[in-house]
């Protein structure tokens, strides 16, 4: 059986081509999610690994949608080749995952995705460390009317419990609000 897995970092961004790729392919079943690839317990990957049984293959449209780190990679690939399990990287074109070449072509490929995700969280460290020297705001803006309601029912007597409770927020918002 051919297994298919595809896997896109946050809601917002679309499994389409994968799923198209993995389904010209011709798949007999596609696992997919949407969940950052930084931790590698992933339900649906799981779910794959564990449907998955000797003398099948699991095919991925990249490397970097199976794993974001060489050692997650190189443990998803022991895993499988223990299950008697081939694992396709269609990035790769028709190299065995489980020969000699196959595997260090692997590690390598991995090893780049690995780079590249902390070359992206380098750049985003780097754009809020500018946009805060800047001066410019970072994370949400504050609930001016929310805040408004809290001040006024203080001012009206209730207790910061009671405020928290009416209100829907946190004790600790209630708090800070009142602190500032």
């Amino acid at each position: 059986m051919t297994l298919g897995y595809a896997r896109v970092s946050t809601t917002e961004q679309d499994l389409g081509v994968q799923l198209d790729q993995l389904t010209q392919y011709k798949c007999d079943k596609i696992f997919s999610e949407k969940l950052s690839g930084k931790n590698a317990k992933r339900a649906q990957l799981q779910a794959c690994i564990e449907f998955a049984r000797e003398g099948d293959t699991i095919v991925v449209a990249k490397v970097d949608r199976i794993a974001r780190r060489t050692v997650d990679a190189l443990e998803i690939a022991d895993k499988l080749r223990a299950k008697g399990v081939g694992l396709r990287c269609l990035d790769l074109g028709d190299v065995d995952i489980n020969s000699d070449v196959g595997r260090m072509i692997y590690t390598t490929i991995a090893a780049f995705a690995e780079m590249e995700r902390k070359r992206i969280l380098q750049r985003c460290n780097e754009g809020r460390a500018k946009a805060k020297a800047d001066g410019k705001h970072l994370g949400r803006s504050a609930d001016t009317a929310l805040h408004g309601k809290i001040v006024q029912m203080f001012d009206e007597g209730h207790s910061k419990l009671g405020i928290s409770k009416a209100l829907g927020c946190s004790r600790a918002t209630v708090y800070r609000v009142l602190s500032l």
